[in-house]
């Protein structure tokens, strides 16, 4: 038995590193909406990421959303 339990938890081990950067890579950060402005027939909405600004261009006749996903 303790013989198993060597490779088994290396084994563990390789799967976790294999499976851990696409599951990092998927993983998305919602944003909040900080403010906007209007720029000829465009929109841009500034969004909060994680003490970070983004900001994304919409028409001026839409309302920018609360959130976004990045």
């Amino acid at each position: 038995m303790r013989r198993l339990f060597k490779p088994i938890i290396v084994l563990i081990i390789l799967i976790t590193a294999m499976v851990y950067p696409s599951l990092v890579a998927n993983s998305a950060t919602t944003c909040f909406k900080k403010g906007e402005y209007t720029s000829g027939f465009n929109k841009i909405c500034i969004y909060n990421c994680m003490g970070s600004d983004v900001a994304i261009t919409i028409s001026n006749t839409q309302l920018c959303p609360l959130t976004i996903q990045r």
